[in-house]
């Protein structure tokens, strides 16, 4: 049997209906029948379904989660940017007003350049030096600051998106396993059985099929997902970076004055 005679039954099983029985609408608005096509399947279209449905689960809960953190991270630094900062004449009232504002990256940065200035006080004493050597040091340590509390707050927000990369990378190779494991079962069938029993090329086109279908039902919401939230978090890291120039900048300007 040729392939082209084999692509030939296989047409006629779907439009006939595997093992001699029509195609009715019992997979409702669908038009197809998932649960009867993975009871058809074998057990390693099982296996990889299976695989890719603990992928798939593991992976909505990772999209609504960083979905639901990174949404609340934006607004809470939009609301810091507008509204905590705009009504703060200090740096005092700024840090008091970063409270509000706990799950903003950017409130993070101003508490801990804050905390550092604030606990340290070492830019004013300690250190024999004038006061732009003071003001100098005081410069370095808080870049140091900041640099660090960007690259903490990076890696909280990005934690566990990389997984959703490997959801989309990995599913559609599994399913392409079951794939061409379903056809070489199909044609190990046909070769077996002859061209006169379709109902034997069942466990294979489902198998095939299914894992096809399920590879790619895992991985197009993950890819999405991973390009979408990944776009939000350049954009946080982006106005991150901005306000620590900005930030860095005005405690300069304060250290300065009060050298003077």
């Amino acid at each position: 049997t040729t392939s082209a005679e084999w692509f030939g039954l296989a047409i006629q099983a779907a439009s006939s209906g595997i093992g001699g029985v029509k195609v009715s609408n019992s997979g409702g608005i669908l038009g197809v029948d998932i649960i009867d096509m993975m009871m058809k399947s074998d057990l390693v279209g099982w296996i990889c379904t299976i695989v890719i449905m603990l992928f798939s689960i593991a992976s909505w809960a990772v999209i609504i989660l960083k979905f639901i953190h990174i949404t609340v991270a934006s607004r809470q630094t939009k609301e810091f940017l507008e509204e905590g900062m705009a009504g703060a004449a200090t740096l005092e009232e700024a840090y008091k007003a970063a409270a509000d504002y706990p799950d903003s990256p950017v409130s993070q940065l101003l508490r801990e350049a804050y905390i550092e200035l604030d606990t340290e006080g070492w830019y004013n004493e300690g250190y024999e030096a004038d006061a732009s050597g003071r003001i100098e040091l005081a410069r370095l340590g808080i870049e140091r600051v900041l640099e660090r509390t960007i690259a903490t707050e990076i890696d909280h927000m990005e934690a566990y998106l990389p997984f959703l990369a490997t959801t989309s990378n990995v599913c559609p190779f599994i399913g392409l396993f079951g794939t061409v494991w379903g056809i070489m079962a199909a044609f190990q069938a046909l070769g077996m059985h002859g061209a006169g029993n379709i109902a034997s090329l069942a466990p294979g086109l489902s198998t095939a099929l299914i894992t096809t279908v399920a590879g790619l039902f895992a991985a197009i919401p993950a890819s999405v997902a991973y390009n979408y939230l990944t776009s939000k978090v350049k954009v946080l890291t982006t106005r991150m970076d901005s306000f620590a120039l900005e930030l860095s900048n005005v405690i300069q300007k304060q250290m300065a004055k009060e050298q003077v």
